[in-house]
C-alpha cells in the first residue's frame, strides 16, 4: 500500500520551525542535552547472541566484546513561537543501528493560561506521557542507563504522530492536594508496532529509534518450514493501511508524593494491510499502567505493568500473540549518589495456529544502577544487568537451545548541558 506523506510534513514542518527559532521572532530559546561515553562489556553464555541490531537473537544492546565508546547524545531545544505556543525539538545520536543522528521528537504545543482547567494541544511526533521512568533530558532516565523492558520497547517502536489533547484540573488551583489530567490521542503512522515483540521478543537498552530509521532483527524466517514473505527488519513510522489510530490515558497526582498514570492504546492497525516490501501493519491494543510513590525525599519506588495483544495476517497463515510485561524499582538518593534496582519481567505467548512460526517468549532480569553527581553537569556511574530469556523461535537454528543469560556491565561518564 502506498505510504502516506503525512509524516514528512510533520518533520519538514519542525525543520522550518528551527530555523525559526534562531531569528529574532522566537523567545526564551533553551537548548539543553547530554553527551555519554563508557566502557561496556557484554557477557553471553553462547557466542551467537548477538545483538538483535546486528540480526542476532540477544535481547541486550551491545555485543559480546570489550569496548570503549560513546554511547549516545541528545540535543533538546524548546521555546515560545508566539503567545501560547511553544515547540519542542529533540535529536540524538547513537553508534549503532542504521542511522546515527536523527529526531526522535518534534512537536507544537498549544497551552493557553486560564484561572479554571487547563487545556493543552501538542501537534507533531512526541511519546505518550505514560512512563514515569523516563522523564529527563530527551525521554531519558534520571534512574538507569537502560531502560525497563516496556520502555525500551516504546522507544523502539512507537511514536505518536498526530495530535493529544489534555485537560488538567491543578489541585494547588483548587486548594486541593490532588490533580488530575485526562487526554486523549489521534495519530498516524505507527503500524508496525508490534513486529519486534512478537518475532524477536522483549529487549532492555537505552536506544530511540530515530525518525525513518529500520530496524533490523534476526532472519530466522529463512528457517522455517513455511517461511514468511516479510523483511526481517521493521520501520515503525510508516503508515500502512490509511486508517487513525488513538490512545486514551488519564493521571492522578496526590501532592508531590505519589502519581498514578493510567493508558489505553490501539493502533487501528489492519492486519491485512501490506507494504511493497511486505512489511505488514499489525493491530495492536494494550493497556499501561504506571505508579511512582515516594516514601520520603530519598526513596521512591516505580512500577509500571503493560499487557495487550498484537497480530497481522489471519489466523491460519498470520500471526497473533498476546503481550505482557512489568517491572518494579526501587530508587534511594544519598547525597550525590542514586542507587536504583529494578526488576523486570515479560512475556509474548503466541495465540495463532500456525504452527512453522513459533513466537513464544519470555524472561526476566535485573538491573542495578549507581550514579554519581560530580557538580551540576558531569556524573559518573555504572550499571550491571542479568537477563534470562527463553525464545522458541531459537530452536529453528540447529543445536541452539531457547533458553539462555545474557550479562552486560556499563562504566559511564555524562556530561548534560
Amino acid at each position: 500500500m502506498k505510504k502516506t506523506m503525512l509524516s514528512q510534513r510533520f518533520i519538514n514542518i519542525f525543520v522550518i520551525l528551527l530555523l525559526l527559532s534562531c531569528s529574532s521572532n522566537a523567545r526564551e530559546i533553551e537548548i539543553k542535552g547530554l553527551i555519554e561515553a563508557g566502557y561496556v562489556k557484554a557477557d553471553y553464555d553462547q557466542p551467537w547472541l548477538n545483538s538483535w541490531m546486528d540480526e542476532g537473537v540477544g535481547i541486550l544492546r551491545f555485543n559480546d566484546d570489550d569496548k570503549f565508546m560513546l554511547t549516545q547524545g541528545v540535543i533538546e531545544v524548546s521555546g515560545d513561537l508566539i503567545s501560547d505556543i511553544s515547540f519542542d525539538l529533540v535529536g540524538n545520536y547513537t553508534p549503532d543501528g542504521e542511522k546515527n543522528i536523527g529526531l526522535t521528537e518534534a512537536y507544537l504545543t498549544y497551552s493557553p493560561l486560564n484561572k479554571g482547567l487547563r487545556h493543552k494541544v501538542k501537534f507533531g511526533m512526541f511519546y505518550p506521557q505514560m512512563s514515569l521512568e523516563n522523564v529527563a533530558t530527551g525521554w531519558t532516565s534520571p534512574y538507569t542507563y537502560s531502560f525497563s523492558a516496556i520502555n525500551s520497547w516504546i522507544a523502539e517502536e512507537q511514536r505518536t504522530l498526530g495530535a493529544q489533547w489534555s485537560i488538567t484540573r491543578s489541585g494547588r488551583q483548587h486548594n486541593s492536594p490532588h490533580s488530575f489530567t485526562a487526554l486523549a490521542s489521534i495519530f498516524k503512522a505507527n503500524d508496525g508496532l508490534g513486529s519486534l515483540l512478537v518475532w524477536r521478543g522483549w529487549a532492555q537498552h537505552n536506544k530511540q529509534t530515530l525518525y525513518n530509521e529500520k530496524v533490523s532483527f534476526a532472519n530466522y524466517f529463512s528457517l522455517q518450514e513455511q517461511p514468511i514473505d516479510t523483511p526481517n527488519a521493521v520501520e515503525p513510522f510508516i503508515e500502512t493501511d490509511g486508517d487513525w489510530g488513538y490512545y486514551l490515558g488519564a493521571h492522578w497526582r496526590y501532592l508531590k508524593q505519589t502519581d498514578v498514570r493510567v493508558y489505553y492504546y490501539d493502533n487501528k492497525g489492519d492486519p491485512f494491510a501490506i507494504e511493497k516490501n511486505k512489511q505488514y501493519a499489525w493491530k495492536t491494543r494494550y493497556y499501561s499502567v504506571s505508579i511512582q510513590h515516594k516514601f520520603s525525599k530519598k526513596f521512591r519506588v516505580l512500577a509500571q505493568w503493560l499487557a495487550g495483544d498484537t497480530g497481522m495476517g489471519s489466523q491460519e497463515n498470520g500471526v497473533f500473540t498476546d503481550i505482557s510485561s512489568w517491572y518494579v524499582m526501587l530508587s534511594y538518593k544519598l547525597a550525590a549518589h542514586r542507587f536504583s534496582l529494578r526488576h523486570d519481567q515479560f512475556k509474548v505467548k503466541d495465540t495463532d495456529i500456525n504452527k512453522y512460526d513459533p513466537n513464544d517468549s519470555n524472561g526476566d532480569s535485573f538491573t542495578l544502577a549507581w550514579r554519581y553527581n560530580l557538580d551540576n553537569n558531569w556524573n559518573v556511574g555504572a550499571e550491571f544487568i542479568k537477563s534470562t530469556s527463553y525464545n522458541e523461535n531459537r530452536t529453528l537454528w540447529k543445536n541452539w537451545a531457547p533458553e539462555h543469560t545474557q550479562k552486560q556491565y556499563m562504566a559511564i561518564v555524562q556530561y548534560r548541558f
